[in-house]
Parts: structure tokens; C-alpha cells; sequence
């Protein structure tokens, strides 16, 4: 069963949690059940094979080269732990699975099927995607250069689960920040829909990331990730770029992420990056975000939104009328070395909507913004644009900042702000908790905010202005607040 996200952006994300109802399609499919033809690829295989159970291929080009589009290429697992090395360009509605002896799926991390590729580079990608692809049950090891990617061509119907990513090789292709995704969807033009990367594992690379989609031009994609983990990268686990006049919808959920940001990297673990006129709606639900090991830099955000635009030179690709709705709920983000949640607007004529409920926000030194939430409007040169930002039943617990904060850098004039964290005008029934955060409650520059209905840790909340100065005249609208602790 497939599914279609509506194009256009929406007031609010409930559109998109109607695919939490969504029944996944059948995965794996046994050894000859296939409509097309069955190939066999092992590491153990010897010269001259023809690609049949008994007498595998010992290769993957030798894969390509012998299968017809909606042919299944199977993987066999290794006897003596081999790792097969090399690429294949998948044909449309192929599928490559590792499987056991028993001719099932290996599901099961530890016994996936090893692939590198250790072609010099530009080469090194080991699975070139077209539509309608099944990938699944493999270990894809140390790489140069994408393990999956999708370029230039219809990755439309892409289904990737129950594959593991890890280390990074010594060379590789690099992005701006130096660094090799583990899997890349790029689209210039037209749309892709349905792609699906579930129930896989991402770790152990300190030049590597997890998932990037860069979408540019007039293209349109929807994205579904799903039973992801992530630990140990240097790169961020969602990277979601959008450039001109590009639209993507992606939703992402019950994900966990541990030391995002290995090292000295900038390295948000969720990220929705828009430049030129571009459009992004993402629901984020049920994530769990820490940075045990308090590895990063000082910009090494839990969860961040962003829009690329002053004090960078290359106004060309500012956002001017970007729009973003993001939606996060039921989710975790501790321990962050920065920020732990953090929007930021440097583009013109935004339309930016927020949504943050039922998450908790535990520990975290917000060096940015300065709050467990920062909302930072940053040099916008506006005449319309709107950021709307709405919290409720969220705990920001234990930060070194404040649990709010917001912060007016030079931008916001002509720009509509509404902050409601209770009894507002978008509606948020409070119920937050800010508790124990250290340089205080809040703090909000001359912007008017709600913030009713909550528990301030027994009294009344400490309102700072811009200059971290108590005010006394701040215009927050608390009271009524809770009496009693809502948890």
C-alpha cells in the first residue's frame, strides 16, 4: 500500500499523521515468489558462476549485467564473513536482499550481508536507486562515497529497511562540512514520492551522516523515515535541504539518535535547511535525541530549523517567501551540547509555523539562542512574513539557559511574531513545565507572548529581557498559572 502527502502547505500536521494509520507493504519477499527473475550474489563464490542458487555470481556488476528491470537480486550471507566489494545500478523495480541459508530476510543486525566498494573515487556508490527499488538485509561498510543514492533520475517507490550503515573510508567525497551520507536523495525536477528508509542503523563514522535529501528547482518529494537509530556520526541523522522553488514533505518517527556531531562537528540531528522560495512540511514524533558523550561544537543542536539567508553573501540563495511548517511531538531531547531545540529565521518574507507537544527537553547549555527553546529572528528584512510558535504539555527541564527564549537579532520588523505557550491565539492549552533552568524561566524582548496555564516550579516565572536583565514590564501573559505540578 503506497501513500501521497498533499502538496500544498497546511495550517497545522495533522494531514500528516494520517500515515500512522498506513499499513506498510509486505518486505522481503522468499526466494522465487518474485515476478521478474532470481539472481544469487556471494562473496564466496568462485569463478563461473551463472547466477543461479547452486553457482552464484561472485559479483555485483556481474548482477547488473545479467538481471532485466523487476528481477530480485539476492545476497547470499557469507560462511567465512566475507564482504563483497563493489556496485550495481539498480533497474526499475528491482530489489537487492541479503538473505540466510534458509532463504529469509536477514533482519537481524548481526548477520546482514558486508558490502563496500572500494572504487577510486568519484566511484565508490554501491547502489544506484531508479524506481520502485527494494533494498534490505545488508551491512554497508567504510564508505567513499554514498552507500545508496538517488540522482538524477525517478527514485520514486524506494524501500530501504533492515540495512545497516557504518564507518567511513580514509578518502571520500565530501560535502561543505567534509563529510560522506550514508544514503543521498537528490531531485532537480518533477516529483518523487513514497520513499521509505525504515528499520535501519546508522554508526560509528566520524566523517559520516545518515540520510540528506537535497531537493532543488521545481522538484517535489515526500519522505517517510521510520525505526531509524543513529550514534557515533559526525554527520546529522536527517539533513533536509531545499533550494528555488522546490517542495518536500517528510515525515519522520520513532527514531533515536545518541553523540550526533563525533568530534568538532556542527551537526544538528534533525534539520529542515531552506534557501530561494522553497517549501518543507515535517512532522517529527516520537524521537529520542542525547548526546551522552557531549561530543560537538557549540552550534550542535538537538533539533533545528533553518533559513538560510543575512549576514552570508550569497543572496541568491537567501529565503525570500520560504515556508516551513515543522511539528514535533511525543518526543525526548537531552543532554544536548548546545541548544536542544532551536528555529531560526535569516530569510525574508518567511512563513514559518512551530508546533512543539508533549516532548521533554531534559538538560542541555544553550549557547545560541540561550533556551532549552530558541526562537531567534536574525537580521530578517521582512514587509510580511510570519513566525508562529505554539508549546504545550512540554517540559524544559535542567537547561544551563532559560527555558524560553526569544530573541530578536536585528530582524522581525514588519514581521509577524506569535508565541503561545498557553491561552493564546493559536490555541495551546499550556500545561508546560520550566523547571530548574538556571539563568531563568524566559526571556523575551518587547514581542507580547501567552504563556498560561503552566507550572513555573511552584510560583511565578522570572521574566528577563534581551540584555539577561529582569523585567518588570515584560509583555507575558502567565496567569493564570498551575498550582499544582501537571505531572
Amino acid at each position: 500500500m503506497t501513500h501521497q502527502l498533499s502538496c500544498g502547505i497546511v495550517p497545522s500536521l495533522w494531514v500528516l499523521g494520517m500515515v500512522l494509520t498506513l499499513s506498510s507493504p509486505a518486505q522481503g519477499q522468499a526466494p522465487g515468489s518474485s515476478a521478474g527473475a532470481t539472481i544469487y550474489v556471494s562473496a564466496d563464490a568462485g569463478s563461473g558462476g551463472n547466477g543461479s542458487q547452486g553457482r552464484p555470481f561472485a559479483s555485483l556488476s556481474q548482477a547488473e549485467s545479467a538481471s532485466a528491470a523487476g528481477d530480485t537480486i539476492y545476497l547470499l550471507a557469507s560462511d567465512s564473513g566475507m564482504v563483497l566489494d563493489g556496485g550495481i545500478a539498480l533497474k526499475p523495480r528491482q530489489k537487492l536482499l541479503g538473505i540466510g541459508a534458509d532463504g529469509a530476510l536477514l533482519e537481524d543486525a548481526a548477520d546482514r550481508v558486508g558490502l563496500t566498494n572500494t572504487a577510486a573515487l568519484p566511484g565508490g556508490v554501491m547502489v544506484e536507486l531508479s524506481d520502485h527499488n527494494e533494498v534490505a538485509g545488508i551491512h554497508f561498510m567504510n564508505m567513499g562515497n554514498a552507500a545508496i543514492s538517488g540522482a538524477s533520475t525517478d527514485y520514486s517507490g524506494t524501500f530501504i529497511h533492515h540495512s545497516t550503515f557504518s564507518g567511513n573510508a580514509a578518502e571520500h567525497i565530501e560535502d561543505e562540512r567534509g563529510l560522506v551520507y550514508a544514503i543521498s536523495f537528490d531531485a532537480a525536477s518533477g516529483s518523487v514520492d513514497d520513499i521509505r528508509v525504515e528499520d535501519s542503523s546508522f554508526y560509528d563514522g566520524e566523517d559520516l551522516g545518515a540520510i540528506r535529501v537535497f531537493q532543488s528547482g521545481d522538484s517535489r518529494g515526500n519522505y517517510r523515515f521510520q525505526r531509524n537509530d543513529f550514534s557515533d556520526l559526525g554527520g546529522r541523522a536527517y539533513f533536509v535541504r531545499t533550494r528555488e522553488n522546490s517542495h518536500v514533505e517528510t515525515v519522520i518517527l520513532d527514531s533515536t539518535a545518541d553523540n550526533i556531531g563525533r568530534g568538532e562537528r556542527n551537526s544538528d540531528s534533525i534539520i529542515p535547511y531552506l534557501m530561494g522560495q522553497s517549501e518543507q512540511v515535517m512532522l517529527v514524533r516520537n524521537y529520542h535525541f542525547k548526546n551522552t558523550k557531549q561530543e560537538g561544537n557549540r552550534s550542535n543542536t538537538g533539533i533545528e530549523a533553518f533559513m538560510f539567508g543575512a549576514p552570508r553573501t550569497d543572496e541568491a540563495n537567501f529565503c525570500t517567501r520560504c515556508k516551513l511548517t515543522l511539528k514535533i511531538v511525543d518526543s525526548v531531547i537531552e543532554s544536548s551540547v548546545t541548544d536542544p531545540i532551536q528555529f531560526s529565521n535569516s530569510g525574508r518574507n518567511s512563513e514559518l509555523s512551530y508546533e512543539i507537544r508533549n516532548t521533554r527537553i531534559v538538560g542541555g547549555d544553550p549557547q545560541q539562542g540561550g533556551g532549552g527553546i530558541s526562537l531567534n529572528l536574525q537580521s530578517v528584512r521582512d514587509s510580511g512574513g510570519s513566525t508562529k510558535l505554539l508549546v504545550e504539555n512540554t517540559d524544559v527541564i535542567g537547561t544551563t539557559g532559560y527555558g524560553f527564549a526569544l530573541n530578536n537579532r536585528g530582524g522581525g520588523e514588519g514581521h509577524s511574531v506569535i508565541v503561545d505557550l498557553g491561552g493564546g491565539a493559536l490555541g495551546s492549552r499550556g500545561g508546560n513545565r520550566f523547571i530548574d533552568n538556571e539563568q531563568g524561566a524566559m526571556r523575551v524582548p518587547h514581542n507580547r507572548i501567552t504563556a498560561q496555564h503552566n507550572w513555573w516550579d511552584g510560583g511565578n516565572p522570572t521574566v528577563f529581557n534581551s540584555e539577561n536583565q529582569l523585567s518588570a514590564d515584560a509583555h507575558v501573559l502567565v496567569e493564570p498559572v498551575l498550582r499544582a505540578d501537571p505531572r
